[in-house]
């Protein structure tokens, strides 16, 4: 439902005041909630939620990664592309086909912010520019024959506000929680013949992702004199302009973005994207500090599980 006239100036009289309607500052973000390796069958995944209450923005990435052919430009390197769906329960815009020109929008600028800026509105499998978060070279196997492709899928399971900036983090993420399994090839019989992939999925063997350059997307909204990040349902729905900046762990700027209505003067957009550049460097640093506590966890667990199995096999034998 729109907001009303007096609900309108009631949003933007809390941001000229430094406090939002839900008593946040124009910089803050709402409380993050991450989960890794959410869903066992995929190569990486991840959960990201903003905001704590049922008024929350919650997605669910997917890493998946399959053998296939590189593309002719890049025939040393792997292969990648992002797909969004967008929950029908999330907004009931997005019923039937109502939600695929959002759905696009949102893979299109995953992809940028990816795939390098070079890459442009029409990323695809066979197009990388040279400012690539991940070195796709690490994903080739035989030079111009077979490569990594990572799938990234993206569902929107509650739409409350920055659905981009949830779906960035999670996909951060879950490229962080992926699990290459380890490849040999293997000569066969005759020189003539091709040579055959053997997979290893041994945990042990498997290689991660490096997600070092991976950026996160931090999306400001120009509301009047002021810019705002992480803006709610609400706030969007004011179309305000949008600066959407992908920045990495050093604060460099992967991709550039704008939605929403209106123009944005020059000197506001600078000083946007400095406020995006720090605001993004404080969220990967978070989001690094999560990765970090998910794998002391799973270490601490799988250790638990090796003492209870000497402890059954004592049990046992006894």
């Amino acid at each position: 439902m729109p907001l009303s006239r007096a609900e309108i100036d009631y949003v933007r009289d809390g941001i000229d005041q430094n406090m939002r309607n839900d008593g946040r500052t124009r910089e803050d973000y709402r409380e993050l909630t991450l989960d890794l390796g959410v869903i066992p069958q995929a190569t990486g995944s991840a959960r990201a939620r903003l905001g704590l209450d049922a008024w929350s923005t919650d997605v669910i990435v997917t890493v998946k990664a399959d053998i296939g052919a590189p593309s002719a430009e890049h025939p040393g390197d792997g292969r990648l592309r992002c797909a969004v769906e967008l929950s029908s329960a999330s907004d009931t815009a997005y019923g039937g086909r109502g939600g695929e020109a959002r759905a696009t929008e949102l893979s299109r600028a995953l992809e940028r912010s990816l795939l390098g800026a070079t890459a442009g509105s029409s990323a695809s499998l066979s197009a990388h520019g040279e400012g690539c978060a991940l070195d796709m070279s690490a994903l080739g196997i035989q030079r111009g024959k077979s490569c990594w492709i990572l799938q990234v899928d993206g569902l929107v399971l509650a739409d409350d506000g920055n659905v981009l900036d949830a779906l960035s983090m999670a996909t951060r993420a879950a490229l962080f929680d992926a699990k290459i399994p380890k490849v040999t090839a293997v000569a066969g019989p005759n020189p003539d013949d091709p040579a055959e992939l053997e997979l290893d999925d041994d945990p042990e063997e498997c290689s991660r992702l490096d997600v070092s350059g991976v950026p996160v997307i931090v999306t400001l909204t120009r509301v009047g004199k002021h810019s705002i990040v992480d803006a709610t349902k609400d706030e969007e729905s004011m179309r305000d302009p949008r600066l959407c900046v992908g920045v990495d762990a050093t604060g460099k700027v992967r991709s550039v973005g704008k939605r929403g209505g209106g123009g944005i003067d020059l000197n506001a957009m600078c000083a946007m994207t400095r406020t995006a550049c720090e605001c993004g460097k404080q969220l990967i640093a978070a989001l690094d500090e999560a990765h970090a506590k998910a794998e002391a966890d799973a270490a601490v667990q799988a250790a638990k599980g090796d003492d209870d199995d000497d402890d059954a096999d004592d049990a046992m034998a006894a």
